[in-house]
Formats: C-alpha cells, sequence, structure tokens
C-alpha cells in the first residue's frame, strides 16, 4: 500500500475507533487475510473488539470477508481483507461533511453576538439568553460582557479554506510578490 494511503487509512481509523482499530489494520495489512481470532492473538486485543473493529471498517466498505466452512466442525470462519479502493471516496465524503459542519458553525458564531463571563467552561450565551439572565453569568453571577469571538471566526475562515482548497472547492490563494 502506498505510503500516503496507509497514513490515510491509519487516520481515518483513529477517528473511527481508536488505537485499537490502528493495531487491527495494522495486523491485517502484515497478514493480507486474517480471522478475528488471529488478529486479537497478534494484536492482544480482545476479540469482541477485534470484531468490532472489523465490522466498523466492513460498514464504511474498508474490509471485506469470506466465509468458510469447516467440514469436520460445521463451524463458519471469516477470513478478512483490507479493501482500500473506496479509501479516497470515504476520506472525500469525511471532509465534505466536515466542511458543512465549520460552515455552520461560520454562520452561527457571526449571525449571534455573544457574551460571557470571562471564566473558562462558563457558558457562551447570545443576547437573548444573557437578557433571561439580566447579563449575569448563570453559574457564578459575574457580569457579562460581549465576547469578542474574532479569533473563532478567523480559525473557522482558515481552516474552511484549507478544506476548500483540499476538496478542490477552491484554488490556493497566490503569494503575493513584493
Amino acid at each position: 500500500m502506498a505510503r500516503r494511503k496507509n497514513k490515510e487509512l491509519l487516520e481515518l481509523a483513529m477517528d473511527m475507533g481508536g488505537e485499537e482499530a490502528v493495531e487491527v489494520i495494522k495486523a491485517l495489512e502484515k497478514k493480507k487475510e486474517a480471522t478475528d481470532e488471529e488478529l486479537a492473538e497478534i494484536t492482544e486485543i480482545r476479540v469482541n473488539t477485534v470484531r468490532k473493529v472489523l465490522y466498523m471498517l466492513y460498514d464504511q466498505g474498508l474490509a471485506e470477508f469470506k466465509r468458510i466452512r469447516d467440514k469436520e466442525t460445521g463451524w463458519y470462519y471469516y477470513y478478512w481483507r483490507l479493501e482500500t479502493k473506496r479509501l479516497p471516496e470515504i476520506i472525500r465524503s469525511k471532509k465534505m461533511a466536515e466542511l458543512k459542519k465549520l460552515r455552520e458553525m461560520l454562520e452561527e458564531e457571526t449571525s449571534e453576538i455573544y457574551y460571557h463571563c470571562g471564566t473558562p467552561g462558563h457558558p457562551k450565551l447570545t443576547f437573548d439568553e444573557a437578557m433571561d439572565y439580566q447579563f449575569q453569568c448563570p453559574i457564578c453571577g459575574a457580569m457579562l460582557m460581549q465576547y469578542d469571538n474574532t479569533e473563532v471566526v478567523e480559525e473557522l475562515k482558515r481552516r474552511i479554506e484549507e478544506l476548500e482548497i483540499e476538496l478542490g472547492l477552491r484554488k490556493k490563494p497566490r503569494k503575493k510578490s513584493n
């Protein structure tokens, strides 16, 4: 597997199932094909957790299996393998969803005026909410002041632009020459 594709797959696995998903994928890459029990033994992760990761990968279209019946016992064995053909499509879809969410957050941040007491962890309230509390923090009772969300707005815009460029929805800005 190409290095970039591998990195993207591992990042996606981390987002989906954390460290255990990454370990299962690494083991599957080495073995090419393995049962859930073999993967559990290799990774030292409980077989139920390995199965959960495998089904999650399967649901995303990143893993496939073949079922083979043991003639002596009558049991079925599932042999799993990675399937990364759909990886670019899946990553693009996740980035599009993230872009949509960031645009919604930007819309929310720019359409409202917020108030805050200045204490980290205390709520940021809209004008109407602040009025309901008579401009006093509902937690500590301190006076609410208008919240400067310039940094939040700028960070959202930067991330949106970054994602749009990655997705080919916007061209990279040209560097200004002096």
